[in-house]
C-alpha cells in the first residue's frame, strides 16, 4: 500500500482499506465503576504531582483497614472510592456548581464524587480527608469522633503511602512504616492508628502493594461489571476535564460528532461505542499540564508547548490501564497526528494514523475552534468549517474533514445541538 502524504488517501482512493483496518475487535470492556475509576485515577496523581498509583494504593490500604476493623461492605465500598478520590479535587480546583461553597480541593473532590454517583458518606468523607484527630486539620478543624471514620481511614491510608512513596524501594517503605501506634494518634486516633499498624505489618500487604493489576484488585462489590459502566464512568471523567480546563460540555461535544462520523463512515456499533469513550477520554492527559499552561492568554515558549503535547501519550498510558482498551488507548494517543506527519508525539503520516484517531483529530478541532480561548474569540459555525476545510490533505484526512458537515447536522437533528458548539 502506498500514501500519498499530501492528500492523506490510501491507494484505493477512498475510506474502504482504512475502514477495514479499523475494524479490529473493539469492544468495550465489562467492569465496574469503581474499576474504571480506579485504573483512570491515575489522571489525578498526575495533578497532584503524585507518583502513578497513588491514588489506588490508598485506596487499597484504607480498604485494608477497613477490612481489619470489620466494617460492613458498603462501607468499605465507600472507603475505597473516597480513598480514590481523595484529592481528584486538585485536578479540577473549582467545580461549576461550587463557587458557592468554598472548601478548598476537598470540596470539588465531593463535586467529583458526587458527579460518579457516589452517596453523601463518600463526599463528606473527601471533604474531611485532611482533618486530624487532634484537630489541627483542615478545612474544619475537626476533631476525635467529629471526623467520620471513613474520613480518618482514608487520612490514615493517605499518611501511609506519602510516607511510602518517596523510597526508592518497598523494603526501605515497609522499614520505615513500622511506626508504633501511638505515634500516630494525633492524626487518625487511637482505632484506626492500631488497623493500620497491623495492615502495614502484614506480609499481604506489600505483596499487593509490588503488583501491577492493583487497581482492578480492590475487591469491592461495586454492581455488576458492565461496558455501560466503562462509557457512564467516561463521561463523568470528559466533565471532570472540562471543569478543569473551564470548558463546559466540551467532552460530550468531540464524543458526538465523533460518533456521528464514525457513522458517516459506516463503522459497528461497538466501533461506535469505543469512539464514545475516545472522544470522552481523549483529553485526560492534560489533568497533568500545569494549569498556567492551559490557561495561558500567550504563546507558548518551547517548553511550554513540550509539556503540553504531552497530554496525548499521558492519556493513551492512562486509558491503556483498562484491560481491553490498547487500542482506544492508541487512537487517543495519536489524536494529534496529522496527515502530513507534523502532528505529535509520533508524526505519523497518512494511514499509518488510525482511522478513528483521524476521525477524533477533526471532531476535536472543530469543537476547539467553536470554543472561546484565553487568546482568541470563538469562531463561528461556518467560519471552523472552512478552518477543517483548509487543512484538509494536510492536517486533517480529507475524506474525514468532508464528512464533518453532514456528521453536524445530524448531530443536531438528534437534538444533540448544543454539543456542535
Amino acid at each position: 500500500m502506498t500514501t500519498d502524504a499530501t492528500s492523506g488517501l490510501t491507494a484505493s482512493g477512498n475510506l474502504a482499506y482504512a475502514l477495514q483496518q479499523a475494524r479490529e475487535v473493539v469492544e468495550l470492556p465489562q467492569l465496574t465503576r469503581t474499576e474504571v475509576v480506579a485504573v483512570l485515577s491515575a489522571a489525578f496523581d498526575l495533578a497532584e504531582s503524585q507518583p502513578t498509583g497513588h491514588s489506588t494504593r490508598v485506596a487499597y490500604l484504607a480498604k485494608r483497614m477497613a477490612d481489619e476493623l470489620g466494617l460492613e461492605p458498603a462501607v468499605t465500598a465507600r472507603v475505597v472510592a473516597a480513598g480514590l478520590l481523595h484529592d481528584s479535587g486538585i485536578a479540577v480546583r473549582a467545580a461549576p456548581d461550587n463557587a458557592s461553597n468554598p472548601g478548598g480541593h476537598t470540596a470539588v473532590g465531593a463535586w467529583v464524587a458526587a458527579q460518579f454517583g457516589y452517596d453523601r458518606a463518600v463526599q463528606g468523607a473527601i471533604r474531611a480527608s485532611h482533618e486530624r484527630w487532634d484537630g489541627t486539620g483542615r478545612p474544619r478543624g475537626l476533631a476525635a469522633e467529629a471526623i467520620p471514620l471513613e474520613a480518618l481511614i482514608v487520612i490514615a491510608a493517605h499518611w501511609a503511602s506519602d510516607e511510602g512513596e518517596g523510597l526508592d524501594n518497598l523494603l526501605r517503605a515497609r522499614s520505615r512504616l513500622r511506626k508504633p501506634a501511638g505515634s500516630l494518634l494525633p492524626i487518625m486516633g487511637p482505632r484506626v492508628a492500631e488497623a493500620l499498624e497491623t495492615v502495614l505489618h502484614s506480609d499481604q500487604t506489600w505483596i499487593d502493594l509490588s503488583g501491577s493489576d492493583l487497581p482492578l484488585n480492590l475487591g469491592v462489590s461495586d454492581g455488576e461489571p458492565s461496558a455501560s459502566a466503562v462509557a457512564d464512568a467516561a463521561r463523568v471523567f470528559g466533565r471532570i476535564v472540562d471543569a478543569a480546563a473551564r470548558e463546559e460540555g466540551r467532552s460530550d461535544r468531540v464524543a458526538a460528532v465523533a460518533v456521528e462520523l464514525g457513522r458517516q463512515a459506516a463503522m459497528p456499533a461497538t466501533m461506535l461505542e469505543a469512539l464514545f469513550v475516545a472522544g470522552q477520554l481523549a483529553d485526560i492527559g492534560l489533568l497533568g499540564v500545569p494549569r498556567h499552561i492551559t490557561d495561558k492568554p500567550a504563546i507558548l515558549t518551547v517548553p511550554e508547548m513540550e509539556s503540553m503535547q504531552r497530554h496525548a501519550s499521558s492519556g493513551g498510558l492512562i486509558v491503556e490501564g483498562l484491560p481491553g482498551m490498547d487500542v482506544v488507548a492508541r487512537w487517543i494517543e495519536a489524536h494529534h497526528e496529522r496527515i502530513d506527519g507534523r502532528g505529535y508525539p509520533e508524526m505519523l503520516t497518512g494511514d499509518d494514523i488510525p482511522l478513528p484517531a483521524r476521525i477524533l483529530a477533526v471532531a476535536d478541532s472543530y469543537c476547539a475552534l467553536r470554543s472561546e480561548r484565553p487568546y482568541r474569540a470563538a469562531f463561528g459555525a461556518r467560519e471552523a468549517l472552512s478552518v477543517i476545510e483548509g487543512g484538509a490533505g494536510a492536517q486533517f484526512d480529507p475524506q474525514v474533514a468532508a464528512m464533518l458537515p453532514a456528521a453536524l447536522e445530524a448531530v443536531e437533528r438528534s437534538g444533540d445541538a448544543s454539543r456542535t458548539g
